[in-house]
């Protein structure tokens, strides 16, 4: 029945109180049944909903009346039934009443606050009461007074579950309302509501014939022209076009949103959550335009002075002046000495590893200097903030004066400034002691990761903190926050709560949405950040464009950096660009503007080039960290790139980087490199989300995101970025061979399949670096194209050698594939390799004879490759290398000649390497050859002999990062080393032995990074550039004179900002300390007869790291004090241990032993899993333990343990009471010895621990204690790829079994096991699995058994035993069943502290092979006769039973029979009877 038939009477009544209601009488139908039915689920519904645009529902009525009618021509008695529904009475009645075309009816504020209105109550139906409506049109919404919408008519609403999507048999909905898939399949969901709000949207903006005449015209179309009418409608009352289009626009969306509404594919309609979003966003553009109107006039008047200065200009020489001229003529006041804003960065030179990488040339800005940290804003950067920030920053300090927390929401459109709004809040001086904490939401709302952001950033500075400083303050940022659901928002809001543990706490959120402001805030008001004024634009790009940057600074900035080498026609050419009037994106709810001024810049200040290697960073998600190097790698690959004749491909990838950054289309991450193996690192890049959409929009289909919800294009595209590595390529594109480059998105469970890209037959870039590949697949051969190819970590043992095959692939990274045993032998024949990544295949033993083919090298990284060999027979004719990693290669050889033929390299890494044993490098004169180094570790984690170096050291002028750390024997540097003149970093620590370098090092005048151990005199005062000085352990100047001497002359080096003096031995620090105004760490730590401290440290504002751990001494009166304005700052601190993100474990290759351990019940500031996480171990270690991890689950490292850590032989774990599964230990190649202990959520052992086939190969002993939940041990063979069968714990020798009592096999212990001990563990001696196989053990321990003996089943299946162990067993004295007689093999038998045996059992006599009976500390009374019938025993070894005594006092006679009868044949029989020895 449809609905429409289902009819009801509305009245209007009056209350006692004269409150007008509505009341709702339902008619009778045909069908009783259906109409109670519905008004039961409609009553139902309505006590449920409670919202402001949900009618309110006041009262019912249900009676049943005694009544008579006429049945088949009689009378007869019935009941008639009476139900009525009482609702609060709306004066406007419904909204059908009011639809009318643009050009009459309700004005366009009334009309949107309708369509939010109605949104918001849908939201609230679909979100918060998991209710469909399926009937909403204009009917059932109905207006009150002030024209509020409220939905109506819960009659026909089902409550949906999991399953969302339903075929239903009963008929919903209105004709004309309905979806198209339940009309033809009848279907329901949460899509049904959508497409009915999309008709009612849609005739709302435009009219009841809005639809379906949307239906009769192109979208863009339609658009426009609701758009024209509605302007033709405002122009009569508006006073400038310019004010009409923040409605217009607004006008547009909405529209937008009801076709999107509309769409037949319910997938791709929007969720009402994405609807309301969207809505927000218009209503802050609105917002926006609002104030530039209130500037239109100031603009007009502007606009006419500047087309005057600007014709002026023509007559001038220098019309460079022209904006000031300009600004002074439209403000009325006299210019100002320096009022031209100079866009200036200062370049802050790293002395770390990153910055000498190859590709870098002398006049590289960027390779050459580091980009300031992203959190350090330079406010004379920011224009126009000035009055806003000051504002906000009075509020704050007010409020949280008698406030715990404060939560200020900062709102406003994409591109305003509101992240870097609240850098300047984060950062400024009134917050510098609170502890920080900056966390990036995105869309992508996850409260649990949040938190957990949240507490890794504090757990750092709450670890390290002193005991004595318990107020803790707190700053965070919670950057771009898109999530809309009231539940979640208030969840957020109570975990920022940090309870009485923290003492004030001051969030910042940033977020487009108003209406999320609105809800998030606390104890203050949501601040919408201002537009740019056009003066405050102008500041920025010093130009009349400056108005069409709409107030948003990244526009402002990309302008202006474009702008900036311009000359004045130019200028005009971008003012009257028609790209200022095109629509770039065909998303409307982009502020179109802004991608104007983004496209301009893309336009003007790119070339042909440039411009494919931007758009092509479309491939990264947004938010995506992109790797630098990784990134040009790729843009060569796709000849993105054309080489000139001076600059090479990668040196123009460094320049087309520089541009980039300049434009701010590419940003530096917020932590501004990721870490790589071993210390070093790469820089980092992050795209903004309207760059990025510019990039998306630019290449249109040519690209296939499935990071986007309900993005499908791509049928012809050239990139994609796919979200599964394990279907097959053709499901996601109908042309794969189009394809030229293919990335996949978060695969880390996903096993990488062939046909995910093996008909790509045009691809050249191919990265699987977030797949889990098991095995690369032989089709990687197929790709004869390919020239990129990163394929980290795989699981397999050897690399296809098809790979060969690819005979145009310049990169290629198999790095971390820990398992690899080699290479494939015709890798040579891959003659165009220009990069190879090998780092961390630590088990490829031999290079093969071809390797030495690959002429064209470039770089070559075989970090901790330890087993390999034959690389030094390669480097001859490797002569092209511009970047050599031998680091952690230990067998590799003596350090050859041939390495002075690499004349190209200008990164050389020989740390841990065994070309630097003996004293070799003394020798090697012809590292001189090689002048383009930059980069040279000639360090070891381990004491060298190297006694000196060599004199061609000098000859490396152009290095600038040395590291001979532990050449201890070294007394003295080369005469020659005065010439390293560009040397940046010098690391000359634990060499103990090194004299007279004074003179040296002062020609060293650029050194920002100095590591010594030795005190210098008369030289620091020339190192004016140092920054990180480090004279830990420097004992050398024992006079106190001297010492204050040398303490001064550090203290004149005003850069400094890191300064480690430990371990010595000066009993104060003079007062010029405070000369240090850059210091942030000081490192004072074991310096025992340190007695104060300067009180001028407390002048030192920058200092935020104070180590005076073993300072036994100190007075700690002098540390430093803060006025009552200030407080100690929360993360200065004195040291208390290191943290795991500091103690960079990884780089520590000498620990051999790593155990790790937790604080049983202790306070966690972080999970247990991502301090695990940044304690990944150096390849080295050999035993590992765990004990007190508190996490259900492991980081990767632990769960691909087998590719980390190969050589691991003992592994224990023990207290981890949150876990229930185990990582996949069963793939270590190496293991012997393995302990789980105090596991009680552990339930199964099986093929989660073995991980694979061949599980535990080398595994001797394996040990079981106190895992109390445990029930089932699964010893079953494994199954191999090819389906073959191998038997686990093949080597197995020891099984111990303690206190797991629930534990059975479930089939046969392994075949190998020799020793098998059962402690506590009952169910184990009770494991049935038949008579499937019997086990090999010879020995068997049973200890604190309960259990009677003859249902000691395990005993059937053990039919070598040959030593039975029986301790504190309560019953073994039952007659026998019939498998103990099955134990023929049985030697030895020893029963102990079995206090409830009187006498031995009498089927011992069934054991007729024993050897040796021994019976302690048992309450034996009698010895069986059936013992003379053992006539093999050799021993019989009886003590603590003191019973017995009596019983041989009084049967001597018999015992001595015994004895005879037992004949020579017992060689030792003693009884020990209360400490007396008697021989029978």
């Amino acid at each position: 029945m449809e609905p429409e038939e289902l009819t009801f009477q509305l009245l209007r009544e009056m209350t006692k109180t004269g409150v007008d209601v509505a009341v709702k009488i339902p008619r009778h139908g045909n069908n009783p049944d259906l109409d109670f039915k519905q008004f039961q689920n409609e009553f139902d519904n309505l006590t449920k909903v409670k919202h402001i645009n949900i009618v309110q529902f006041l009262g019912y009525c249900y009676e049943i009346e005694p009544t008579s009618m006429e049945c088949d021509g009689r009378i007869v008695r019935a009941e008639e039934t009476h139900r009525e529904l009482c609702f609060e009475y709306l004066h406007n009645g419904s909204l059908q009443n009011h639809l009318s075309d643009e050009s009459c009816g309700l004005d366009w504020h009334t009309r949107y606050k309708i369509i939010k209105g109605t949104c918001e109550g849908l939201r609230y139906i679909h979100e918060e009461e998991s209710l469909l409506h399926l009937d909403l049109k204009p009917d059932n919404i109905l207006l009150d007074k002030d024209m509020m919408p409220k939905i109506a008519d819960f009659g026909l609403s089902k409550i949906f579950d999991d399953e969302l999507t339903r075929a239903s048999q009963i008929s919903f909905g209105t004709l004309g309302y309905k979806p198209p898939e339940y009309i033809d399949k009848k279907e329901i969901s949460k899509k049904f509501d959508i497409f009915s709000l999309g008709v009612i949207i849609m005739r709302i903006v435009s009219g009841p014939n809005g639809y379906p005449k949307c239906l009769d015209m192109p979208s863009r179309e339609f658009i426009k022209q609701v758009q024209e009418n509605w302007r033709k409608r405002w122009q009569a009352t508006c006073r400038s076009d310019y004010s009409l289009e923040p409605c217009c626009h607004q006008v547009g969306i909405c529209t937008h949103i009801a076709l999107d509404c509309l769409g037949k594919d319910k997938h791709k309609r929007l969720d009402i959550v994405e609807i309301i979003n969207k809505l927000n966003e218009t209503e802050a553009s609105l917002n926006w335009g609002k104030q530039m109107v209130k500037q239109q006039l100031q603009q007009h008047n502007l606009h006419e002075l500047n087309k005057h200065a600007l014709h002026h200009s023509s007559h001038c020489k220098h019309h460079a002046t022209i904006p000031n001229a300009m600004h002074h003529t439209a403000t009325a006041k006299p210019p100002e000495d320096g009022h031209k804003m100079k866009l200036k960065k200062e370049h802050k030179v790293i002395t770390d590893q990153h910055q000498y990488l190859i590709g870098s040339s002398s006049n590289d800005t960027e390779s050459d200097t580091a980009q300031e940290n992203l959190l350090d804003v330079g406010e004379e950067l920011i224009v126009g903030r000035d009055g806003e920030k000051k504002e906000i920053m009075a509020s704050l300090l007010e409020i949280i004066k008698s406030e715990k927390i404060v939560i200020l929401p900062i709102y406003g459109i994409r591109g305003i400034g509101k992240t870097t709004f609240a850098k300047l809040i984060y950062s400024a001086t009134n917050f510098k002691y609170y502890s920080h904490v900056w966390v990036y939401v995105s869309q992508r709302f996850d409260l649990e990761k949040i938190g957990k952001s949240i507490d890794s950033q504090l757990s750092g500075k709450e670890n390290q903190a002193n005991e004595h400083q318990i107020s803790k303050d707190i700053m965070i940022v919670l950057d771009d926050l898109w999530e809309d659901n009231p539940l979640k928002i208030e969840e957020l809001k109570n975990m920022l709560n940090f309870g009485d543990s923290i003492k004030k706490v001051i969030v910042l959120v940033t977020t487009r949405s108003a209406d999320i402001a609105q809800k998030i805030c606390r104890n203050t008001e949501p601040h919408q950040i201002k537009s740019l004024t056009d003066e405050m634009c102008w500041d920025i790009i010093k130009q009349k464009i400056s108005q069409k940057c709409g107030g948003v600074t990244l526009a402002a900035q990309t302008l202006g950096s474009m702008l900036r080498s311009m000359k004045h026609d130019e200028w005009m050419t971008v003012k009257n660009s028609y790209i200022w009037n095109e629509t770039i994106s065909e998303d409307t709810t982009l502020p179109q503007h802004v991608l104007a001024s983004l496209k301009l810049s893309y336009a003007f200040s790119m070339d042909d080039c440039l411009k494919k290697c931007f758009t092509y960073c479309a491939i990264f998600p947004k938010g995506h960290k992109i790797v630098k190097y990784d990134l040009i790698y790729q843009w060569i690959s796709l000849d993105l790139i054309m080489p000139t004749k001076i600059l090479s491909p990668l040196q123009l990838c460094e320049k087309y980087i520089v541009c980039l950054l300049g434009l701010t289309f590419l940003q530096h991450s917020m932590s501004i490199t990721t870490c790589r193996a071993y210390g070093e690192h790469d820089t980092v890049f992050m795209m903004h989300d309207l760059v990025h959409d510019l990039a998306i929009s630019l290449l249109g289909d040519d690209i296939l995101d499935q990071s986007k919800q309900g993005n499908t294009a791509g049928s012809s595209c050239s990139y994609a970025l796919l979200a599964d590595c394990s279907k097959p390529l053709e499901s996601c594109t109908t042309s794969p061979a189009r394809l030229s480059a293919l990335h996949f998105l978060d695969c880390p469970t996903t096993e990488l399949h062939g046909p995910a890209f093996e008909l790509a037959e045009s691809l050249r870039v191919l990265d699987l670096s977030e797949c889990f590949i098991l095995k690369l697949p032989d089709s990687i051969g197929r790709l004869k194209q390919l020239r990129y190819l990163n394929a980290p970590r795989i699981r397999g043992r050897m690399v296809p050698e098809f790979i060969t095959e690819l005979l145009n692939l310049r990169y290629l990274s198999l790095h971390g594939s820990c398992s690899i045993l080699a290479l494939p032998e015709l890798i040579g024949e891959m003659k165009g390799l220009v990069h190879l990544d090998l780092s961390g295949c630590m088990a490829i033993e031999k290079l093969p004879e071809s390797f030495g083919d690959l002429k064209s090298l470039e770089h070559v990284d075989f970090t901790g490759c330890k087993n390999i060999t034959g690389v030094s027979q390669c480097l001859a004719g490797l002569t092209k290398l511009h970047y050599l990693n031998l680091s952690n290669c230990e067998n590799i050889g003596d350090l050859p000649r041939a390495l002075g033929s690499l004349t190209e390299l200008q990164y050389l890494n020989l740390f841990d390497c065994s070309y630097l044993s003996g004293n070799k490098l003394a020798e090697a004169a012809f590292l001189g050859s090689l002048t383009k180094l930059k980069y040279l570790n000639l360090s070891s984690s381990n004491e060298l002999d190297t006694i000196r170096l060599p004199e061609a050291l000098g000859s490396l002028t152009g290095l600038k990062y040395l590291n001979l750390s532990h050449h201890s024997r070294m007394e003295k540097l080369p005469a020659s080393f005065g010439n390293l003149c560009n040397l940046v970093h010098l690391d000359l620590s634990h060499c103990y032995y090194l004299r007279d370098v004074t003179a040296d090092l002062n020609r060293l005048t650029k050194l920002q990074y100095l590591d010594l151990y030795v005190w210098l005199q008369e030289v620091f005062g020339k190192l004016s550039e140092l920054r990180h000085l480090n004279l830990g352990y420097c004992t050398e100047v024992s006079h106190p004179d001297k010492r204050n001497g040398l303490l001064g002359q550090i203290f004149t080096l005003t850069n400094l900002e890191y300064l480690n003096l430990c371990e010595n031995d000066f009993d104060s620090i003079p007062e010029t300390l405070s000369n240090l105004r850059k210091l942030h760490t000081l490192d004072l730590s074991s310096c025992r007869h340190l007695q104060r401290l300067p009180a001028s440290i407390s002048r030192v504002d920058s200092l935020k790291f104070l180590y005076t751990t073993g300072c036994e001494k100190l007075d700690t009166s002098t540390m430093p004090q803060y006025t009552s304005s200030t407080r100690m700052p929360q993360d200065f601190v004195n040291h208390a241990g290191d943290e795991a993100s500091t103690i960079k474990l990884r780089e520590k290759t000498d620990i051999t032993l790593l155990a790790l351990q937790w604080t049983r019940d202790a306070k966690r500031f972080v999970d247990d899993v991502e301090v695990l996480r940044g304690l990944e171990p150096p390849y080295r270690v050999s035993e590992f333990r765990l004990e007190g991890y508190n996490s259900t689950s492991f980081p990767s490292w632990v769960m691909d343990i087998d590719a980390y850590l190969p050589g691991l032989t003992s592994i224990e774990m023990s207290d981890l009471t949150s876990c229930n599964n185990l990582p996949p230990l069963g793939q270590l190649p190496n293991l012997k010895r393995l302990e789980i202990r105090q596991m009680n959520g552990i339930k199964k052992i099986d093929t989660d621990l073995y991980g694979g086939s061949r599980a535990f190969p080398r595994l001797e002993q394996i040990l079981k204690d106190g895992t109390e939940c445990l029930e089932e041990w699964n010893t079953a063979s494994s199954s191999d790829d090819d389906g073959s069968s191998e038997a686990v714990f093949p080597r197995l020798r020891l099984v111990e079994i303690r206190q797991c009592p629930r534990l059975r096999f479930k089939q046969c212990p392994p075949q190998s096991i020799y020793d098998l001990r059962v402690y506590s563990s009952d169910e184990v001696l009770l494991s049935p699995w038949g008579h499937a196989g019997a086990c090999s053990a010879k020995e068997l321990r049973v200890e604190c058994c309960v259990v009677p003996l003859h249902r000691w089943s395990l005993l059937r299946h053990l039919p070598c035993l040959k030593i039975l162990r029986i301790i504190n067993c309560s019953d073994i004295t039952w007659s026998p069943p019939d498998f103990l007689r099955g134990l023929t093999s049985l030697s030895v038998l020893f029963v102990t502290d079995c206090n409830g045996i009187v006498s031995l059992p009498d089927w011992l006599e069934d054991f007729t092979s024993l050897y040796q009976l021994s019976i302690s500390n048992c309450n034996i009374k009698t010895l069986p006769d059936t013992i003379q019938k053992l006539t093999y025993l050799q021993y019989l070894l009886i003590f603590g039973c003191p019973e017995l005594g009596g019983w041989y006092e009084s049967e001597e006679n018999k015992m001595k029979q015994i004895n005879e009868e037992m004949g020579e044949s017992c060689i030792i029989l003693d009884i020990q009877l209360e400490h007396e020895i008697k021989s029978l």
